[in-house]
């Protein structure tokens, strides 16, 4: 967030008085980067309703992701910008370590970026924000070929480099050997201190004990700090030695070369880079403050140009710090909507400063662009300036007593308060006579009130007490004390000033009380009354805020056993519905089990060519299993709505018929009834039933019959006619017929299968063979329909 940097009389004593220091400090704590780091260290307070609106959203949208995503991929960044600084120059080579930050720092950038591009649409600032940051693929590919993990140009980087190190290896390797020989022969004469091939000034050399230095030939580079060993390169190495390092100079001008050209390609996008650097501080300290705001169960609340400011829930941010939410009383508070002013009164140490710091705190955070520990519909207008006078200054150097620097202060906030201003003071109109600091500070207050000023003012004085409560736009207000215990609440209470409480508390703590009556005498009967009718308001007062807690405890119990109570009904009536159409699945499903059944021991029936009568008693009891299982279907369905018209209608021979207690089983009535019972066939069974149990259907209805109910209805006609039908049909069809005309007594019958091609007659032939209760089987003469029509007939039972 760009800053307009505050004119000192304006933020600058809050920012001092109130500890926003403290809580840039902490906050700094949650960033990943130096950068962010920096970032939050340079927060101020801004009085741009656009800016503060703006940054707080951002904060918003990162603590959304917070909670969704946990966040952009932020990683800890080394300080490239003095290597960039560098780089921007001409000429200049920077180390391959710095091209290491820079590659990681170019891959976090190009992370992020993609990272909030996909999540422009739930954020959409952040995303506009990240949009800037420098992308250069071809730039992390140059640098990644050239320098490795840890900071040093790979092998890779050139031809040359590869082949000046593989040649430095190669000549090592013979030195070492070298070396290695030349230390085994002089070490079994003992002139060596131990065998082993150091380094000295980048070449390889001997340890000699110093009195055999003459006895080996060669070039001494030093001596051991106790004087007892030289370190002797021999003369016979000094060559390959030599070649090392002329090789190893060849191997650092082409790193160099290298690194120049690197530096090169990096030139051109430094400006590019260190905007980069910027903005990645900024999405860093951006989710700092989303840290910050969702583990002290902070918010960003509602800002606007002007209004009241309404605090909602809202606990002191730096006493968070220390202690537990639960711990911390939340203050409730509204300033510049009735009143302008509000002059706390109530006992030493009861909250009253705390109140105050509060609102002030919490405003430079808001506007500060820092979610603040309240509800979010607390509301914040954009104060311009912020003015204190909390504490003591006086200075013996600059001879300034306690109440010439309250004075001093409060001449500079009069000049300089306005309608945009936030003043806060305390204990105004102390350190001198008490009824002149009263009418002074009376004075004052009516002054910063007529500026329209928001002011938050702590007094022990009672004549300042009396003076709100007749003053427009004036508002006394009060700590509570809880009168029992003798000790604060802490809790705010706006409408009423509060007693000090001195005579009580002296009390408790062991004043002879003879002083404390001695005191009550001295004040005066009428002061004295006062504060004693200040302490029965304030008693009765907290009597009906208990009262009001529980009666509003029961009304939550009761609109919570409400609720609960609905839902439960619901449930129920939802479980219900649930149970019945169970019921009725679970129904359906064993009525279709049934007919299989019934389908299957039919089949193997005839198969094992038992007699018709038995095929006959076997239908006869699956059709009664059948209506039985019908009859517990029906009891989970509705009800069936009764035809009118026909329900009582006279039952004759022919009609259609259903049963009362269960619509889906139907019948024929096959005679005239008789002493009010009738017979009625139900497929291949027939049962003599009382009137009173059946109604007449129409024929349109009785057409209805359940797809599951498969009852037979009587034959009447020795063939059957299958033509157009196709293979697995005709079948179907065939085998009931032959079924029920078997099982009827019929001893032939005939099946009507067309010529065509002759593929249906194949197959109804085939299926005919297999069949144990048909004797045989030929197709009709020519005068009954020839190969178009075959015969059947049925083995004798």
């Amino acid at each position: 967030m760009e800053q307009t940097v505050p004119e000192q009389s304006a933020f600058g004593d809050a920012i001092a008085t109130l500890q926003f220091d403290r809580m840039i400090t902490h906050i700094a704590g949650y960033c990943v980067s130096e950068y962010g780091k920096e970032r939050i260290g340079s927060l101020l307070p801004s009085a741009v309703f656009a800016l503060v609106r703006d940054e707080l959203a951002r904060v918003d949208e990162m603590r959304a992701l917070l909670d969704g995503d946990d966040g952009p991929p932020l990683e800890r960044l080394e300080d490239t910008r003095s290597a960039l600084h560098r780089a921007a120059k001409e000429g200049s080579v920077i180390a391959a370590e710095d091209f290491r930050y820079l590659l990681h720092t170019l891959t976090v950038s190009r992370k992020i970026k993609t990272f909030l591009s996909k999540r422009s649409d739930r954020s959409p600032l952040l995303a506009k924000l990240a949009a800037e940051l420098h992308e250069d693929k071809m730039l992390e590919f140059h640098i990644d070929r050239v320098v490795d993990d840890e900071g040093g140009v790979k092998d890779s980087a050139s031809k040359e480099l590869r082949a000046i190190r593989r040649e430095i290896i190669e000549k090592s390797g013979q030195l070492r050997r070298r070396m290695e020989g030349i230390l085994k022969r002089v070490s079994d004469d003992d002139m060596v201190m131990e065998e082993l091939v150091t380094m000295r000034d980048g070449r390889m050399v001997l340890p000699v004990k110093v009195e055999y230095k003459r006895q080996i030939q060669g070039f001494i580079h030093s001596t051991s700090a106790t004087g007892q060993t030289v370190y002797i390169e021999p003369t016979e190495t000094l060559d390959l030695n030599n070649e090392i390092r002329d090789l190893q100079f060849a191997e650092i001008r082409e790193v160099n070369n290298i690194l120049t050209e690197l530096t090169g390609r990096l030139r051109g996008t430094v400006a590019a880079l260190q905007r980069s650097i910027e903005l990645l501080g900024d999405i860093d300290s951006l989710y700092a403050r989303a840290r910050y705001g969702k583990e002290s169960m902070g918010a960003s609340p509602n800002v606007k140009l002007d209004g009241p400011l309404v605090l909602k829930h809202t606990r002191h941010p730096l006493l968070l710090l220390h202690k537990k939410s639960p711990d911390v009383v939340p203050l409730d508070l509204t300033l510049g909507e009735d009143a302008s002013t509000i002059i706390i009164t109530g006992p030493n140490a009861g909250g009253k400063s705390i109140t105050m710091k509060t609102a002030g705190l919490c405003a430079l955070m808001v506007q500060s662009g820092i979610p603040v520990p309240c509800d979010e519909s607390s509301e914040f207008p954009m104060y311009e300036s912020i003015f204190v006078d909390i504490g003591d200054e006086q200075s013996v150097e600059n001879d300034l007593s306690t109440f010439s620097s309250h004075v001093s202060r409060l001449a500079h906030i009069i000049d300089h308060a306005s309608d945009r201003s936030l003043v806060l003071i305390d204990e105004i109109g102390t350190g001198t006579d008490p009824a002149e600091g009263s009418a002074l500070g009376a004075s004052i207050l009516q002054r910063l009130t007529a500026v329209s000023a928001h002011v938050i003012a702590t007094t022990h004085h009672g004549m300042l007490k009396a003076f709100a409560h007749e003053q427009e736009r004036m508002m006394n207000a009060a700590m509570e004390f809880d009168l029992k215990t003798l000790q604060p609440t802490y809790v705010f209470r706006p409408g009423l000033p509060g007693s000090s409480y001195a005579f009580e508390i002296t009390r408790r703590h062991g004043m002879d009380t003879r002083i404390i009556d001695r005191a009550r005498e001295i004040i005066g009967t009428q002061s004295d009354a006062l504060e004693q009718l200040l302490a029965e308001v304030e008693r009765q007062s907290q009597d009906l805020g208990i009262r009001l807690r529980k009666t509003e405890q029961s009304e939550e119990k009761y609109e919570a056993l409400v609720t609960e109570y609905t839902a439960k009904v619901k449930g129920l009536k939802q479980e219900a519905k649930q149970m019945k159409r169970g019921a009725l699945e679970q129904a359906e499903k064993l009525l279709a089990e049934a007919n299989a059944s019934v389908e299957d021991a039919i089949r193997e029936i005839r198969e094992e060519q038992a007699s018709k009568e038995a095929i006959r008693t076997a239908r006869e009891r699956v059709t009664s299993k059948r209506v039985e299982i019908e009859k517990a279907l029906e009891d989970t369905r509705p009800e069936a709505a009764v035809p009118e018209g026909i329900d009582n209608a006279e039952i004759h021979s022919g009609d259609e018929v259903a049963m009362r207690d269960n619509p889906t089983t139907k019948g024929i009535a096959i005679e005239e009834p008789h002493d009010g019972k009738v017979t009625v066939a139900f497929g291949s069974m027939k049962m003599k039933l009382d009137l009173g149990s059946l109604r007449k259907i129409g024929r349109k209805e009785a057409r209805k019959l359940v797809a599951t109910q498969h009852l037979e209805e009587p034959i009447d006609s020795n063939s059957i006619d299958v033509r157009g039908m196709y293979g697995d049909e005709a079948i179907s069809e065939i085998d009931r017929f032959l079924s029920d005309a078997w099982s009827s007594g019929m001893s032939m019958v005939e099946i009507i299968h067309g010529k065509g091609t002759g593929a249906l007659r194949k197959r109804v032939h085939s299926y005919l063979k297999d069949l144990s209760f048909v004797q045989s089987f030929a197709l009709g003469e020519w005068n009954e329909g020839g190969s178009g029509m075959t015969k059947v007939l049925f083995r004798e039972s």
